[in-house]
């Protein structure tokens, strides 16, 4: 049976990913920072900001951990850079030959038209930066291991029923105001969990030796605007009020330096309003000519239906 680590198994992502391997008939073993409810079979509880100690070995590392999006370069790199040095440390010392890490569109930095994977690499937010770091990092330490799989998957924007953005969209759209920055007219690339986890998948069974490197994203690239008018009509409410862009990095600031005093983690960051303001369209075309892969959910309408029918049930 093949046998897999799965780094952030208690993140949004990464517990999908984790639940769709076992299912697949893989043996995982979780890895998560914290305890998670009811009986998760194989956790591993631990916090990969400190080194790893004595696990057992294992066929494929899908690494998944990481910081908030929308932190700044100073957490990310004492969280994803660390993590990453501590689980490349354990996985080289383990002999481990075959690795998947979920990296993100944000190392294109600003695109113009729709990226491919042999699109320059100029992130321009910490998050993008810090990943392309991770990428370089990892395909560095692994190069003289023969034979071995390293692939990276630079995911778009990640959504489901479970996850922040649909959570807290929805709740701010049912208070009856959700503001949002500009004029929502950034164009980017969706993708459902479900979908994600699936690439996990298809990229452990088909992917070759060496590096290689895949958009996961779906069909239908579109803007924000697009995005958050379908989620209002889908759930009877008003669409976002769109409010200039400095107003809102005004609010950033405020919220940032108010955490600061309390101790909490601020509500919004001004590198998250990069995040969304940053244009990211993404191509697939890759990932389904190489390695076959086929979406459940081509478009945000279907996959949008499916994530608010879950919201409703979890609540």
């Amino acid at each position: 049976m093949t046998s897999v680590l799965v780094t952030g198994a208690g993140g949004f992502i990464g517990q999908r990913v984790a639940t769709a391997a076992s299912n697949a008939g893989y043996e995982v073993a979780r890895l998560a920072r914290r305890s998670q409810p009811g009986d998760v079979r194989n956790l591993i509880q631990h916090d990969l900001r400190f080194p790893l100690g004595n696990l057992p070995p294992t066929d494929w590392i899908f690494h998944l951990a990481g910081a908030y999006a929308g932190a700044g370069d100073k957490e990310l790199r004492q969280a994803d850079l660390a993590m990453a040095h501590n689980l490349i440390h354990w996985g080289l010392a383990a002999g481990i030959k075959n690795w998947i890490f979920a990296s993100a569109a944000e190392v294109y930095g600003e695109v113009h038209g729709i990226a491919t994977e042999e699109a320059l690499t100029q992130p321009v937010i910490p998050y993008g930066r810090i990943k392309l770091m991770v990428e370089c990092l990892l395909t560095e330490k692994t190069k003289d291991i023969s034979p071995h799989r390293v692939v990276v998957l630079r995911i778009g924007e990640v959504y489901g029923s479970e996850g922040r953005l649909i959570t807290e969209l929805t709740a701010r759209l049912k208070r009856g105001f959700c503001p949002w920055p500009g004029k929502g007219n950034v164009p980017l690339s969706f993708v459902h969990v479900d979908d994600v986890a699936r690439a996990f998948l298809c990229a452990a069974q088909r992917a070759p030796e060496g590096v290689s490197t895949y958009n996961v994203a779906d069909d239908m690239p579109l803007t924000w605007q697009d995005f958050l008018r379908n989620v209002a009509q889908l759930c009877g409410t008003r669409p976002p009020v769109y409010l200039p862009k400095p107003l809102v990095y005004l609010y950033a600031l405020c919220s940032t330096l108010g955490s600061r005093a309390t101790g909490r983690e601020p509500i919004l960051t001004q590198q998250a309003i990069r995040l969304i303001i940053t244009p990211k369209a993404l191509s697939n075309a890759r990932l389904k000519q190489e390695l076959g892969f086929q979406l459940r959910y081509p478009s945000y309408s279907e996959g949008l239906e499916e994530a608010l029918r879950g919201l409703s049930h979890h609540a």
